[in-house]
Order: structure tokens, then sequence, then C-alpha cells
């Protein structure tokens, strides 16, 4: 006796493709924001490697932060033995920690990744750099 085998209909397979893809759509925006808050730490740790190599340069020059704006004023701790290179935001794999001010007698600094690539996040951002880090204050990783 054969047995006729039975396979699945067309109904039955689009149904199945269908869930599927609600299923993917209720899941792919969480694994976005998930890789967004963990990119967000991981500037927020750079932030604070950074700031803490500018506080060993203080200690070595009289308790004076570096007194030049930009890139330029950050550059100089990869000079020395401060750090090996300077940190990338790992939203752009670029160099965003740009905006470094120091007063004009150095005792004080703040930066921020000025890159914007933490929308993802904070999707009001409107121009805010997020995260930042100020001596005063410490780390800022969300907007206030």
């Amino acid at each position: 006796m054969l047995r006729h085998k039975r396979g699945f209909t067309l109904i039955e397979l689009m149904i199945v493709i269908t869930i599927i893809a609600v299923l993917a759509a209720i899941l792919v925006p969480s694994f976005k924001r998930a890789r967004a808050r963990s990119q967000l730490s991981a500037c927020v740790t750079q932030c604070k490697s950074t700031a803490t190599a500018l506080e060993m340069y203080a200690v070595d020059n009289e308790g004076r932060f570096p007194d030049v704006s930009g890139l330029p004023g950050l550059s100089v701790l990869t000079q020395g033995a401060y750090l090996k290179r300077l940190p990338t935001c790992p939203c752009r794999g670029a160099c965003t920690f740009l905006d470094y001010i120091s007063s004009t007698t150095p005792d004080r600094f703040s930066f921020s990744c000025v890159g914007n690539n933490h929308g993802e996040c904070f999707p009001g951002l409107n121009g805010l750099n997020i995260p930042s880090y100020s001596n005063d204050l410490g780390p800022t990783q969300a907007p206030p």
C-alpha cells in the first residue's frame, strides 16, 4: 500500500512567512537600539579614559591641562605616554572628540563627541553633543 505524501499548502506557507515578517519587524528596532546603547556606552568609556589621560598630563605639568583647543589639544596626549592614539567614536569609526576646550588659565577642561552619532539613543538631540566630559561635572551620557 502506497502512502501519498502531503505537503504544505500555499496558504500555510504564506501564514508562516507573515508571522516571521511580523516578528522581524518587532525585533529589528530593539536590536538597533541595543546596538546604539552599547556604542554610546563605549563612547562614554573612551571619554573617561581620555579624561584620565588629561588628568595624568596635568599631574606632570604643574596642574595645568593642555592650553590648546580642538584636535591639537588632545593630540598632545599622544605625544607623551598618556594615550597611544586618540579615541574613535564607535558609531563613526573616526575621532570625533574634537571640541576639547581649555580655559586661558588651563585648570579645567571639557570635551564631547561632536559627531551627533548617538541619535538612535536620543532622537531629539538637536545639536547637543553627547556624550561629553567635564573635569567639574564628570561624564554626561544623556541629554539634560
